[in-house]
């Protein structure tokens, strides 16, 4: 494909690793990650459709994975050229670079690279206290993280209440993020992609620099389709599936 015509038709594929969000909270992502994205650049947001209604722990992210290498799959073959996968715990990244060649982008792989670049001490924000020990562990399995990262901290409020309650998510979260700075963070990182739609209002109001991680995703993997960047299939062999593993349903 000619690279004119492969940008003239740019589309995104942003999959959720859990099943039950409604459409009209789809729409919603899409038209936020439309703001940071090129006119040209269609971008789908779709939750897979099998699996866990959300991700509560490693259990929930295991099943969740398959499902995503199988919707990816999909994206690809119906002429996406690069796909997000919507969370911040990156679910199924590598096994998804395995299996397609398009730009596989992950918000926290982005995020903390950014992160990185811009700040000496940055704070996480996650949703629930409990998660707080699992967002910990994977954080410093990063170099960034392990050199630059304050703390980790939580609203304590469950996932599914960041979208019914708004107006409490949105208090909890500005309280929060007045304490991470009084700790001496010069960045918060926005640990949950359920938190994006409060990420403008809440830099403007701290004066802060906050990381939307599904924007930078989402612009990230314009930025790659744009420039003809992606994983190397000699990183990312691709899988063969010489395991014998049930592909479909």
């Amino acid at each position: 494909m000619e690279r004119k015509e492969r940008l003239a038709k740019m589309k995104i594929k942003c999959i959720m690793p859990d099943k039950a969000m409604d459409r009209d909270t789809l729409n919603k992502r899409e038209i936020m990650l439309k703001k940071v994205l090129a006119p040209d650049v269609e971008v789908s947001v779709d939750c897979i459709k099998h699996g866990p209604d959300e991700l509560d722990c490693y259990t929930d992210e295991a099943f969740a994975a398959s499902e995503m290498v199988k919707e990816a799959i999909l994206a690809e073959k119906a002429g996406y050229n690069a796909i997000v996968t919507y969370c911040f715990s990156d679910i199924g990244l590598d096994a998804i670079r395995e299996n397609v060649s398009v730009p596989v982008i992950g918000p926290f792989e982005t995020t903390l690279s950014a992160a990185g670049m811009l700040c000496n001490r940055f704070t996480v924000i996650t949703t629930e206290k409990r998660n707080v020990p699992r967002t910990y562990r994977r954080l410093m399995k990063n170099a960034i993280a392990r050199e630059k990262l304050k703390t980790v901290k939580s609203l304590d409020i469950p996932i599914g209440e960041l979208r019914t309650r708004p107006d409490a998510a949105l208090l909890y979260l500005t309280k929060t993020c007045k304490e991470a700075i009084a700790e001496g963070a010069d960045g918060i990182i926005l640990g949950c992609l359920g938190m994006a739609m409060y990420s403008e209002e809440i830099k403007n109001k701290l004066n802060i620099n906050i990381f939307n991680p599904a924007l930078l995703a989402a612009a990230y993997a314009e930025l790659c389709v744009r420039t003809a960047m992606t994983h190397s299939e000699s990183n990312y062999p691709k899988f063969t599936n010489a395991s014998n593993i049930r592909m479909e349903d």
